[in-house]
């Protein structure tokens, strides 16, 4: 066997151990056993596990739950509304998955919330306003995925966060309302808002569309002289007589 047949050998062997631990977040035994006592369930850890599947929205029934961290797995879902409910909640880590829809607004109601971190998923929309009520913020990480719009101006209400975290999402735009707290103190992220369009107005949402109603451009007249035209022979096919007479009449008056 060749070395190079040997490598390809040993990354077949990879992928299939990788592919056979691969589970959902419900048949992981860590999830088993928090929802079989959710009431003393305060800690959900699931880190670099190899996570495959969706966010079950069953995760809110963990309402004791205080810390959440699910990050560095493959998760490919939406993140549940359903995570609104979990009001104990301190920390939650969702971050380098590849959860797509929007940020749910309903995780404004995590009022205790002290770190939350959605950084390098496939995130779109806008950012929720209502995030603003979270004020025992010190830490906010959505940078890395594709989140647009302007930055809401209620975010100056976060005056604890110390480490905002926005950069890489190319299609938020706009100017930077005074008092945001726009702090980076990530390696990864020098400054909140490196790769971004904040600081610059956002392009149109939709282009200019041509205008397309009747003009007196050059044009129009040939296309009367045409209608008229076509109306004279219909009427000299229904009437000829009268047709031959009008000629006549003409010639007459012309000598």
């Amino acid at each position: 066997m060749t070395l190079r047949s040997m490598a390809e050998l040993l990354m077949v062997i990879a992928i299939t151990a990788r592919s056979a631990s691969a589970i959902t977040i419900e048949q992981h035994p860590t999830y088993q056993s928090c929802s079989a006592t959710p009431s003393t369930c305060t800690s959900l850890r699931i880190d670099a596990q190899q996570l495959t599947g969706s966010l079950p929205s069953e995760l809110a029934s963990l309402t004791m739950l205080t810390y959440m961290s699910l990050h560095n797995n493959q998760l490919m879902s939406t993140i549940p509304s359903q995570l609104g409910m979990l009001t104990n909640l301190g920390w939650i880590y969702l971050w380098n998955n590849q959860l797509t829809g929007t940020i749910p607004s309903e995780l404004g109601y995590l009022t205790r919330l002290s770190d939350m971190s959605t950084w390098e998923n496939q995130l779109t929309g806008t950012i929720p306003s209502n995030l603003a009520t979270l004020t025992l913020l010190t830490r906010m990480h959505h940078g890395r995925n594709r989140l647009t719009g302007t930055l809401p101006s209620e975010f100056a209400a976060l005056t604890g966060v110390t480490d905002m975290l926005l950069c890489n999402n190319t299609g938020l735009c706009g100017d930077v309302p005074a008092g945001v707290p726009l702090h980076a103190r990530s390696p990864w992220c020098p400054t909140a808002t490196l790769g971004t369009q904040l600081g610059s107005a956002c392009p149109s949402s939709s282009p200019t569309e041509p205008d397309s109603s009747p003009t007196s451009e050059p044009g129009e007249q040939p296309l009367k002289e045409n209608w008229f035209r076509k109306r004279d022979v219909a009427r000299e096919k229904a009437f000829p007589q009268k047709r031959s007479w009008e000629r006549k009449r003409a010639k007459a008056d012309a000598n």
